[in-house]
């Protein structure tokens, strides 16, 4: 991750102007206010080891608190920029793809279902397709579990989830579907991280125009983070 050393840092306020007057859709002005406003970037360090992860935390806006207009307007331009492949279903990791996988779903002209794949296997499951996952978050692995006679052969798929971070969530779905004999058209986020997700899914097979993202962080530090189109690091309100 890069740390562009000479680029000045604005204040909150100024970041925000910065972000009102740039030439970013609302979608990405309504997003990128929200990240300075009222998420926070800081180190944790992991239990039982030597390492530290670095969290963004968009709890009060997109993933345990939804910002409704916030998230009406990130699915309508989510939608209108993966409508070329006309997926027949979407497909999510529980919980924070869900909300963004039905706002996309309703802006897409066909509506096509969403399916979130559940952590373990519930009971109303009796034959599954299956993947271990690792939770970071969470600090476990966990098995991502979608129903066979949810999944069929030969639907194409359309990948969603909060974040584009390593990459691994979207390649466990990506073998679900697999294992489902479906195909991925399309992978979409609403924020990509500088963790080398992308790199990992071309890698895997997938062209820079499969993968979208409604907002890219070119870096990210404690207290602050550069956003891709901006020539300065902006920092966030919340510590």
């Amino acid at each position: 991750m890069d740390d562009y050393p000479d680029l000045p840092i604005l204040s909150p306020s100024q970041s925000l102007e910065a972000i009102s007057s740039s030439s970013l859709s609302r979608a990405q002005k309504l997003l990128a206010s929200s990240l300075v406003s009222q998420a926070r970037s800081f180190e944790f360090a992991v239990k039982d080891s030597n390492n530290t992860l670095l969290i963004l935390d968009v709890t009060h806006f997109l993933n345990h608190r939804i910002n409704s207009k916030l998230i009406e307007a990130i699915g309508e331009e989510l939608a209108e920029a993966i409508a070329i492949f006309n997926p027949s279903l979407i497909l999510t990791a529980p919980s924070s793809g869900n909300i963004p996988a039905i706002a996309t779903a309703l802006h897409l002209p066909a509506k096509p279902d969403v399916i979130y794949a559940p952590k373990g296997m519930p009971i109303t499951m009796t034959d599954a397709y299956q993947a271990q996952s690792r939770s970071y978050t969470h600090g476990k692995t966990v098995d991502l579990t979608v129903a066979k006679d949810c999944l069929p052969e030969g639907a194409t798929i359309a990948i969603c989830d909060d974040f584009l971070d390593t990459g691994k969530t979207a390649l466990d779905l990506i073998t679900i579907t697999d294992q489902a004999g479906a195909r991925v058209v399309t992978l979409f986020f609403v924020i990509e991280k500088p963790f080398g997700g992308r790199q990992k899914l071309v890698d895997a097979g997938f062209s820079n125009e499969q993968i979208v993202s409604l907002i890219t962080i070119d870096s990210m530090r404690p207290g602050k983070m550069k956003l891709k189109g901006f020539d300065a690091w902006f920092e966030l309100i919340r510590k």
